[in-house]
This record gives C-alpha cells, structure tokens and sequence, in this order.
C-alpha cells in the first residue's frame, strides 16, 4: 500500500485510554492564555491545532515528542504504528497522557480528504463541506500549506487533505477553520468527512452527515469500541472510495468524538458552537463554563478558544477551569536540516525564513553561521510562499539534555540483540564538519520507507531521536536513498507546481530545475513527497537526485 501523508493519520480515537483519572499542573510549556495545560502528575488528553516542534506543541503548550507511540490508519483500518514525523504543523492531534504526565498516544485526526469542489474567496468546499481558510492569528490558528505555496494554488478536482477546527454557521451550515491543506496525489482515492449525525436510520444502516448519506454495516469500524451512533454526534467518516454520484459514502470507519465514560484532565481547541448560557461545545465535546460565567458572556459561535477543565466519569462534558485564547506564534526547536542559505532551511521539516534576522549565538555555540545540524531555536509567524518567518533565531552550543533533535548521515557499527538492532554509529555532518553520536533505538522507534531489517552499515538514514546528554535515543528513523555530498544541498518536502513532462518543480518554496536528474522510487507529481539533492549554479537549483518518498 502507497504511504502518502493521506495513510498517515492516526486511528486511536480522541479516547485512547479508556479511563482517565483526575490530575492538576501544567503540560511541560505555557500559552498565553490560561499558562496551563494537561498532564503533569497524572493522566489527561489534549486535543488541537500542532502550533510547532521540540516536543509537539499543542496549542502553544510543549509535551514530550520522545515517549508516545504514533499511529497511521489506512482507508479503513486503525492503530498502526507511525513514525513520529508523520505529525505535522497544522495537523488537528489528540495526545493521550500517562500519570507521569508524559504523552503515552498521539493520534493525528484530519476533517476531511478527498476532491476541492467548488473554490471561493478564501474558501473551498470538500465533499460538500465548506473550509474557510484563515489568514488572521487573531481569529485562531492561521492556516498552513503543504504541498502548496498558499491559498492561491487550490483548484477545482484537486485531491486534499484539509485539518481544522469544525465549526456550524448561523444558518446551521457545517464549515471547516482549516489549520493546514495539504496536496495529495491526483491518484488518492480515500474520501473522509467531519460532521453531525442527522437521520439516523439503524435498522437501515444509514446516516446523514454534511449532506452526504453515510451507509455503515458489519464490517464498518466504530470507535470508540461499545459507542451507539446517536443523532447530533461529531463524527469522523472515512473510506476507500470517494462518494457515489447520488451522494452516498460507503463507510469503511467511523470515530464518534465523545469523552463519554472517560475521567480526567483535558485541554482542547477549537471552534465554540452551540452556545447558550454558560454551555457550548467544542470540537464537538460539551463544555460547562459555568464556573467561568463572565468570560463565557465574552464569547461568540464561531470564536476559536483552548479550553481546560476536567470531565467526569458520566455525560462526557468538559467542567471548564479556564478559558483562553490562541497563541499567535510558532515555536521550532530542533536542529537544521535541509539547510540552503539563511532564507531556507527546515527544523523538524518545516521550511523557515531566517534572512529578516540576526541569529543569535549562546555562550560556547562557537559558530558564525547557520548549518545542517546546529540546534537552534525559532520563534516566527507564517510568512510569505507558506514559509515561517523568523522574529528571532537563538543558536545553542549543543542540544539541551532530553532536546529533541533531527540528524541525516550513514549508518555504521550496528548493534545486535539476536537480530534485532539496538542501536548503531550516525556519521553526520554538523556545521559543515564531519560528526558521529552513538544512537540507542527507543522501545517505541517507528520506521518509514523500510523497516528494522534494513538498518545495516552504510544506510542513509535520517532520525528523530531525543539528546540524552552522551548520547542520542532514536524514536523515529526514516531510510533514505539521497545523499548530498561535497557541493549538494538537500531538501525535502511535497511536490506543487510541477507539469508532467516539465522541467522544473516546486518544494519548499524552492524553485527545483529537474534537467537530466534521475528520478527513482515513483513517479514525479503533484502532491507527492520527495528527497531532493541539487546544486546550485547560475541562479538556479538543480536537482541531481529526486527520491520519491513512500
């Protein structure tokens, strides 16, 4: 099966632990609004919009990226285990927390996949669903692209991935915020659609949701396991077919998004709905604010809002104990990879701008300039060609103990438990020297374009993997068939603004010259993914290897 972004999605539920046990404290960062959040010293969940990496940052608060088990569904199974960096900028993620408040799941939960239909000003719709994009931080998360370099770029037939928050407009009309469109391949199939439940007919086995007929049956996955479908559920729908003509969609699994018969500490965000009184909903979790009546009175249908509260064990409503706004920054912790000049590099895969500023160095970074591997620290906004503009870049000497960092080299001196390795020798490159780290595999290290197996000496791999202080614990390692050497550059990232035959592609917002480059491992599209090595000469970039990512 072909592992585009689109089989990337998480199918553990909202509700991964069936039973969550009450817990205070603050999820290892702050957001503006409250300071708080989920999950130090005991259980909860947090669901919203990814707003930056070095941990995930949900919602402006960090949480530990090294400890969860990610998972990826396919059209219409569940709960297969993921790499970590499947989670994107943007993305809509339900994080599930241990009692020790570290991140034990992380499910990736997109509104809706499949084919733009109509395209408006600043909107488009998506199996009869309208998505609104947003372009003002102070109306909730602005809306990020990939695989395109911005609203621009949508057009009718188009195959999408949209996240967002799912909000019903005055005349009762569903709509998507959306927080991240994503491109997909012109090939992509799989439908899905985020809405409320409405003429349910079980004995039929039939809904309707956003217009569309929802038919379920025997071999239709429900979550959470035990739910009973009810008129006005918030409901995720996906499948391996796009709907029929006559508007049916053929149900391959349903999540209800319910905290029903769950306990515990939660954060989330998204659109307020529903409001009367004291009482709303968001993401389509009941809220009681009446503990909050004065801010309550302050807000609106339609406003983006990051609630925490608690829930009990009963009626799965959300008791708020704060309510907040978003934060309006993007926060990046990492180190550089894909590093072209100052304008263009990536930490933890997402694109930055840092020529409007003059880093930073800490005491002991002992560096002049930035580079592949140098760990730095990025505040910015989304700037121009979906690119994050730097307000400020701090460059540190060395990752700080438990800092998450990202690493491409070769592999050499692999470890062996039987036949199972355990860990090996990176040699990288940092700041243009050649470097070496000792890497230990975590018991949760997922792999992508390979598996176990292929870890041997000499693969190219590139790794996430947390500092450990004399060493690096990799939880995330993807192979690789580039390498750049000597005079190459490198990035990665998803195809736009390619013809078929053309001689020249867009990632990244770096215009790629294909030439005589020898493309392997696919076929060069729209919407795929890629691992492009180039050089640069007279102006241009041009490709030397383009290795289609699968």
């Amino acid at each position: 099966m072909i592992e585009h972004r689109l089989l990337r999605w998480i199918g553990a539920g909202l509700v991964a632990a069936a039973t969550l046990t009450a817990c205070g404290g603050g999820g290892g960062g702050s957001y503006a609004s409250s300071g708080s959040g989920v999950g130090t010293g005991g259980t909860g969940i947090s669901f919203g919009t990814v707003t930056g990496f070095g941990s995930v940052v949900l919602d402006g608060v960090a949480y530990n990226s090294a400890t969860p088990t990610y998972y990826a569904d396919g059209e219409t199974d569940t709960q297969t285990p993921s790499p970590a960096t499947a989670v994107e900028l943007g993305d809509r993620v339900s994080i599930t927390l241990d009692s020790s408040g570290n991140p034990s799941s992380v499910v990736i939960e997109p509104e809706l996949i499949g084919a733009v239909g109509s395209v408006g000003n600043n909107t488009f719709t998506v199996n009869g669903v309208t998505v609104d994009v947003n372009t003002s931080a102070a109306s909730g998360p602005p809306t990020y692209y990939a695989g395109l370099a911005g609203f621009g770029g949508v057009t009718t037939g188009m195959q999408v991935e949209v996240h967002g928050a799912f909000g019903v407009d005055g005349a009762g009309n569903p709509y998507v915020q959306a927080t991240l469109v994503q491109q997909l391949p012109a090939t992509s199939t799989a439908a899905r659609v985020t809405g409320l439940v409405s003429g349910l007919d079980a004995a039929a086995g039939t809904f309707v949701v956003d217009g569309l007929t929802v038919q379920y049956g025997g071999a239709t996955s429900v979550t959470p396991a035990g739910t009973t479908l009810a008129d006005g559920q918030l409901v995720n729908v996906w499948s391996a077919s796009p709907p029929s003509a006559s508007g049916t969609l053929t149900a391959g699994a349903i999540r209800v998004r319910t905290l029903q018969g769950s306990s515990g500490s939660v954060q989330i965000g998204g659109l307020v709905m529903q409001l009367n009184g004291t009482a709303f909903s968001v993401s389509g979790i009941p809220v009681d604010g009446s503990a909050l009546a004065a801010k309550v009175a302050t807000l609106r249908d339609g406003a983006y809002v990051v609630v925490d509260g608690t829930v009990g064990a009963s009626g799965g409503t959300v008791h708020a104990s704060s309510i907040g706004a978003f934060p309006t920054t993007i926060e990046l912790k990492g180190t550089i990879t894909g590093f072209v000049d100052q304008s263009n590099f990536l930490v933890r895969g997402v694109p930055v701008d840092a020529s409007a500023v003059t880093p930073s160095f800490a005491a002991g970074a002992g560096a002049t300039s930035l580079g592949n591997g140098v760990y730095v620290e990025v505040v910015g906004t989304l700037g121009a060609s979906n690119v994050v503009s730097a307000s400020s870049v701090s460059v540190l000497a060395a990752p700080p103990s438990g800092g998450i960092v990202d690493y491409q080299g070769t592999v050499s001196n692999v470890v062996l438990s039987g036949s199972t390795p355990t860990g090996f020798t990176l040699n990288y490159t940092e700041d243009g020297s050649p470097s070496q780290a000792q890497v230990s595999l975590a018991a949760n290290a997922q792999y992508s374009n390979g598996s176990a197996a292929q870890l041997v000496d000499n693969a190219s791999v590139e790794i996430e993997a947390a500092d450990t202080g004399g060493s690096l614990s990799a939880y995330s390692v993807s192979f690789q068939k580039t390498s750049a050497s000597g005079a190459d550059k490198e990035t990665k990232g998803i195809v736009y603004g390619y013809t078929a035959g053309g001689g020249s592609f867009m990632v990244n917002g770096l215009p790629i010259v294909l030439g005589s480059a020898q493309v392997s491992g696919g076929t060069l599209a729209n919407g795929v993914r890629v691992d492009v090595t180039f050089t640069q000469s007279g102006g241009q970039n041009l490709a030397s290897q383009v290795e289609i990512d699968n």
